[in-house]
């Protein structure tokens, strides 16, 4: 009888201990990277992250259109962009290589090499117009100014002014300064020193032609591409870098309107700034007069960049 009763204890106690064995073997590992140290944390922060990530694919697509934008064909960079030299455009503009998406044309002085921007007038702005393709909208312009009894500056290219004489001669006629484009709208950056000033001396030879009077000392490259090299290859030409603060952008969006110019430099312009626009945009044309009239009303006078540059010597 105690044989048996031993026999049954044993079992017993030998079943509990396979059960309790069992019972832990299939139980899942603790996940040591969980904060609360309980079981299913880690799928939610997979979801978490899963989500973050689908959010930044869904703002791809804005960051694509917004390159799209930047690298549209643009009239004169700049370009400012800012802007493409060898995209086909409506104005050959001076485009500013950038980064920056938004605003490819960003004002900046070049270390080593002197480049004009801006002025600290308090109450001096300049509007400039850049002419290198076309001259239809010219005319009008020049009306608008002569009526609200202004000068500003043109810089010009040299083949824009053997298609144009006329025109430049009324530019210079109506008391416009008239500075330096280049010959032909070439990437400065890409051409040697002496190519570099041979472009600007023979547009310079060009307006004197016509004229009578030169156009230095003030050159803009085109597209806004300069390095110290460019600054300093003009510099021995008798040029000085005028690059700009305010880019209306008539060069650089496709399809640009008036009322798109107009919120565009008035959103933005304020005393000692040099404003760029083109000849050949309509839009700049038809905005110029609403312009001119709100500025002024600022308490703004508009001058010619060497009138501007002067107030702060």
């Amino acid at each position: 009888m105690a044989v048996l009763t031993v026999a049954v204890v044993i079992g017993v106690a030998a079943g509990n201990y396979l059960g309790r064995m069992s019972t832990n073997s299939a139980a899942p590992p603790i996940d040591a990277t969980s904060p609360s140290g309980k079981h299913g944390n880690q799928p939610s922060v997979v979801r978490e992250e899963r989500s973050e990530h689908a959010s930044a694919a869904d703002r791809l697509p804005e960051r694509r259109d917004l390159k799209a934008e930047a690298s549209q064909p643009s009239a004169d960079t700049h370009s400012s962009p800012t802007e493409n030299p060898n995209a086909s455009k409506p104005e050959e503009h001076s485009t500013h290589s950038s980064a920056a998406l938004l605003e490819p044309r960003k004002p900046r002085g070049l270390a080593g090499g002197r480049e004009l921007a801006q002025s600290r007038s308090s109450n001096l702005i300049a509007l400039t117009f850049d002419a290198g393709a076309s001259s239809a909208p010219t005319a009008s312009l020049l009306d608008t100014l002569r009526s609200a009894g202004l000068h500003v500056t043109f810089f010009l290219t040299g083949k824009w002014c053997e298609r144009n004489e006329t025109l430049v001669r009324r530019i210079a006629n109506e008391g416009h300064e008239i500075a330096n484009h280049t010959y032909s709208h070439p990437d400065l950056r890409k051409l040697s020193s002496e190519a570099i000033r041979e472009e600007l001396t023979k547009t310079d030879e060009i307006v004197t032609r016509i004229t009578g009077q030169h156009c230095a000392p003030y050159f803009r490259p085109p597209y806004g591409s300069r390095d110290r090299r460019v600054i300093e290859a003009a510099r021995q030409a008798g040029f000085t870098c005028v690059y700009w603060s305010v880019d209306s952008w008539d060069a650089f969006k496709r399809g640009i309107t008036p009322d798109e110019i107009k919120t565009r430099v008035l959103s933005k312009a304020k005393a000692g700034d040099i404003v760029l626009m083109h000849c050949g945009s309509p839009a700049t044309a038809e905005a110029l007069p609403e312009i001119i009239q709100e500025l002024e009303s600022r308490g703004l006078r508009i001058v010619p960049v060497s009138e501007l540059l002067s107030s702060q010597e």
